[in-house]
């Protein structure tokens, strides 16, 4: 079913809704999609295009099991609220476009809500889906990761960001906040609670793909409220100052891509940077 209406609130309500931001996703929604139509509880899937200018919204439409929302490019905090407002589920689900998941994600990613033992759960199975892409190595080696995995091994069993929660405590947070990168921990933030590690909720994640990608995700987090707009930040993401970090590095990791992902990593951060200056109100790509 596919629809911009109000009206979808009027469906049966379902036990488990999955809420789908997605913006320019045609490479990733596919597989998405059809990872969560082989899930072994059923669930109500909502994807919110958030103004795609490819071909997103018509992959989308193409799956009739799926509900489709449309909204103009307002980023991904309003898009997941959206999505919310046309589901019926008692448990949400929120995903990203660029996700898959594992048969039994949503099963054990609910199981400790429904056992009574947490508002809202994470994975820390997260692994990364384009490991093979030498762009994608390199945003886990950014971030100190040598392996495929997108959380370290010592990672906690409580984060800020939550992959599933009760539907009454997300009303209760008042939703996301539209803060741009970072958005998804203010939810944690108005409840005063964590989400809790739910074990065998296995997922997977494309990172960036290409130095357009690196690129586009650096400004993505650059404008977003988790990097200060200060001096001291913005000399940290110049030439010169990658330059000094790109040959230890290099080294430590023996990577030959790090160098030119560092360049365009950081002119990504410097470019969100300036374009928060510029337009503070706006926090989406």
């Amino acid at each position: 079913m596919n629809s911009n209406s109000p009206a979808l609130l009027e469906m049966p309500s379902s036990r488990i809704s999955v809420i789908i931001p997605a913006y320019n996703e045609e490479r990733y929604i596919r597989h998405c999609l059809d990872s969560l139509l082989l899930q072994t509880v059923p669930v109500e899937i909502i994807v919110v295009d958030d103004g795609s200018t490819d071909r997103t919204a018509s992959i989308v439409a193409s799956y009739p099991q799926v509900i489709l929302v449309r909204q103009q490019h307002r980023g991904p905090a309003i898009a997941r609220n959206l999505g919310v407002e046309h589901s019926s589920g008692q448990i949400l689900v929120f995903c990203d476009a660029d996700m898959a998941f594992a048969p039994n994600y949503v099963e054990r990613l609910i199981a400790p809500i429904e056992q009574g033992l947490a508002v809202g759960t994470f994975s820390k199975e997260e692994y990364v889906a384009n490991y093979d892409n030498p762009w994608a190595r390199c945003w886990n080696l950014h971030y100190g990761l040598t392996s495929n995995r997108r959380h370290p091994d010592d990672y906690p069993d409580e984060q800020p960001q939550f992959r599933a929660i009760r539907r009454e405590a997300f009303l209760a947070a008042g939703g996301y906040s539209d803060t741009g990168y970072g958005e998804d921990v203010s939810i944690a933030v108005r409840l005063g609670q964590m989400a809790h590690m739910a074990p065998g909720a296995v997922c997977y994640h494309y990172n960036p793909g290409s130095l357009k990608e690196v690129f586009q995700s650096a400004r993505w987090i650059g404008r977003g409220n988790t990097v200060p707009k200060t001096w001291k930040v913005i000399l940290r993401h110049t030439l010169p100052w990658s330059l000094r970090s790109i040959a230890k590095r290099t080294w430590r990791f023996r990577n030959p891509y790090l160098p030119l992902f560092k360049i365009v990593y950081d002119f990504g951060v410097l470019a969100g940077i300036f374009q928060a200056l510029r337009n503070p109100q706006k926090h989406w790509k």
